[in-house]
């Protein structure tokens, strides 16, 4: 969805989610630059950002430069733009008084893309001035900071995340138990739940009734003797029978019928221009603290309650506002002072070696008490010289394990083509099915292109000529042997690869080259390296030689787990 990049734009975008949006007048804001008298509680909350920040700064990890803090005297934040959503004062105070980043990077990350700020989130846009383009940064944030209106990853509408604010009503106050129902379905966020309890219910039922058939009644409907039957009770079986095929023929029509309607509600709202509706779950009470980044956390205050919901977004996690805000700020503080925690995203033990590393350059440097900051960066520096050439002598590594995961990922395509193939052959031909039958041609063209021997296609000599013409050019500059070992490579495995004639011949020719390639590598450059990444989480074993039946076996068990 196109962010608005003008105060107009921004103005008409807001006036589709009326009534969820009350501009204020911007009179209510009383304090231009800085509030005179906030609440304890909000000067607070924003004390401990900006003693968070500072401590970002105090550990090298960002820059003091890149950060602006208060009061921002010359560059205030837009008011005008903070009455559009309604924001309460409460919420433009605590704006008002946060710190802000530059989005510089910072200097070191092993984190979200532009800089960790926490747990996959990065730090918060600059919500000051009132330059062109700040439209944007400000719908963000007060409607759409986890990018649920916009396409996801897969290409389909992230329409249906379990995201909402729960057990608040609408002064931000606890909820009554009764009024949750009611809450889940006419709240801020719509959710739309697609099962058929009823069905579910009587699929229960059946296999109840038939877990207590004995061997008794068993026997007794096999051994019954029509010829027994009066033909009276014949006749009124029949029409028994008769009156069941009609109701359940009633029954299906119906089932269609409302199967329909939901297909025709669901593209109503999928391409509905006012479906911001679908996804307001920021009330004018809410306000982030960070910006998502790369499918990371964003904490969600509650300045009625001052709790905090630590959401993300990829998990589809409910904003449920469980942490009592100054505690949870304290206790992040906290573990950035006391190392449990390292800026940039090292979380022990997810990071274990990075981690484990920066905790001794910093303990070795005298952190906290006597910290020596050119000691910190010298050392920091020949960290990352040893990490650079680890990195480089590891790449036959990661040569091994990306084919690995090719050639998984092609055995899984031979799963999603069947399977496409069989549904297809089950599907009735009716009108309620056209969309269905067109996703499901389309796994299978998209899926049969990676296998199907009509769609295989050696590798050309053009291919291989242009990469010996880069080769010789690489020569002529004066590179060195290290340098182009890897182009010299990828020669020998096209050449080797060219004299195969399916998708499967040319993937074993090149597993096996990478396999004998991965063995040469030095037992100390192979310690710690992450076997786990090369594929979905599918750990690799190179002493181990990976055979077909093997390869079909994980793609088999992937395929099942999320199937």
């Amino acid at each position: 969805m196109n962010d608005p990049t003008t105060y107009e734009q921004l103005t008409e975008k807001i006036k589709l989610l009326h009534p969820f949006i009350h501009p204020k007048d911007v009179s209510v804001y009383n304090d231009p630059i800085y509030p005179a008298n906030p609440h304890p509680k909000i000067a607070t909350i924003a004390s401990l950002m900006n003693e968070l920040y500072t401590l970002f700064i105090d550990m090298q990890y960002i820059s003091a430069s890149s950060v602006s803090f208060i009061p921002h005297t010359t560059n205030p934040i837009s008011l005008r733009h903070a009455a559009l959503f309604g924001l309460e004062k409460q919420v433009v105070d605590l704006l008002q008084m946060l710190p802000y980043h530059d989005g510089s990077q910072p200097n070191w990350n092993f984190g979200s893309d532009n800089g960790e700020f926490l747990f996959g989130g990065e730090f918060d846009n600059d919500l000051r001035g009132d330059e062109e383009g700040v439209e944007a940064v400000w719908w963000r944030k007060c409607v759409d900071p986890l990018y649920y209106l916009d396409v996801d990853w897969k290409g389909k509408r992230a329409v249906g995340w379990n995201l909402r604010c729960e057990d608040v009503d609408d002064e931000g106050e606890e909820m009554e138990e009764e009024l949750e129902k009611e809450e889940e379905k006419e709240g801020w966020l719509m959710t739309y739940n697609h099962e058929d309890d009823d069905s579910e219910e009587e699929e229960e039922y059946d296999e109840d009734w038939e877990d207590d058939m004995t061997d008794e009644d068993e026997s007794s409907f096999e051994d019954s003797d029509e010829d027994a039957i009066e033909s009276g009770e014949l006749l009124a079986l029949h029409q028994e029978t008769t009156e069941a095929e009609a109701a359940e023929q009633i029954e299906a029509a119906l089932h269609a019928q409302a199967e329909e309607a939901e297909r025709a509600k669901r593209h109503t709202l999928d391409n509905d221009p006012r479906d911001e509706r679908l996804l307001l779950y920021l009330r004018p009470w809410h306000v982030t603290l960070n910006k998502l980044g790369n499918h990371g956390t964003v904490l969600f205050l509650n300045t009625h309650t001052f709790t905090i919901s630590q959401t993300d977004q990829e998990a589809g996690t409910i904003c449920n506002f469980i942490h009592n805000a100054i505690p949870y700020l304290q206790n992040v503080i906290n573990k950035f002072k006391t190392l449990d925690w390292i800026p940039g995203g090292l979380y022990s033990p997810i990071h274990g070696d990075e981690y484990a590393a920066y905790k001794h350059l910093y303990t070795t440097s005298g952190w906290p008490n006597d910290f020596n900051p050119s000691k910190f960066h010298a050392l920091r520096r020949q960290f990352e010289k040893s990490q650079d050439q680890r990195y480089h002598d590891q790449e036959p590594l990661r040569k091994f394990c990306e084919h690995v995961g090719t050639m998984q990922s092609r055995e899984l395509s031979k799963l999603h083509y069947h399977s496409a193939v069989s549904k297809l052959s089950l599907l009735l031909p009716t009108t309620s099915n056209i969309k269905e039958k067109e996703e499901l041609q389309r796994t299978k063209a998209q899926c049969g292109k990676e296998f199907l021997p009509e769609h295989y296609k050696p590798t050309s000599t053009e291919i291989l000529t242009s990469f010996l013409k880069s080769l010789q050019q690489q020569r002529e500059e004066g590179r060195s042997e290290d340098e182009i070992k890897g182009l010299k490579t990828l020669i020998a495995e096209t050449k080797q690869g060219m004299t195969a004639r399916s998708f499967e011949e040319r993937d074993w020719i090149i597993y096996h080259m990478r396999r004998k390639q991965a063995l040469g590598v030095e037992e100390e450059v192979k310690e710690g390296f992450n076997w786990g990444s090369a594929w979905r989480g599918v750990a690799i074993d190179l002493d181990i030689v990976l055979t077909q039946e093997g390869l079909e076996k994980m793609a088999r068990e992937r395929f099942d787990r999320y199937h």
